[in-house]
């Protein structure tokens, strides 16, 4: 199995499928065969519980699907990650959400793709993990 290359967290997979501002940045980073992109599965649920809450469950499940289509799902969750979790969401006050794609991100060493700029500018603007904005 290939190393991962990116995390993405639920904001970038929404403007993918939304086809918002930064869409084809990332329909770009998947069409590099030498990227693999993956998301937390916490993360598949944020995008997946926006859907069911503003498009209902049939497109909340048509979303999910395409999602594990072309990204890898990773479930992590053992004692030292979640602690990682934590510490991101004690020291950045970011949400649990964010907390769980910056961790992954941190634990893979590798760059997270968003377009959160609330929540990542000062995370990117200290440097402490490596961000890749789609907008």
């Amino acid at each position: 199995m290939s190393a991962i290359t990116h995390v993405v967290d639920a904001s970038a997979l929404i403007a993918y499928f939304k086809e918002e501002s930064g869409y084809k940045r990332f329909a770009g980073l998947l069409a590099d065969e030498e990227n693999v992109l993956a998301i937390h599965i916490v993360n598949l649920c944020e995008v997946y519980y926006s859907y069911y809450r503003s498009d209902g469950p049939e497109q909340a499940e048509e979303v999910w699907a395409k999602a594990i289509s072309f990204l890898r799902v990773l479930e992590k969750a053992d004692e030292s990650f979640m602690k990682r979790v934590g510490r991101w969401k004690a020291t950045q006050g970011i949400p649990l959400g964010d907390a769980f794609a910056a961790a992954t991100a941190e634990n893979d060493a590798v760059p997270l793709v968003t377009t959160d700029h609330m929540d990542f500018d000062p995370i990117a603007e200290s440097g402490i993990l490596q961000i890749e904005w789609l907008r």
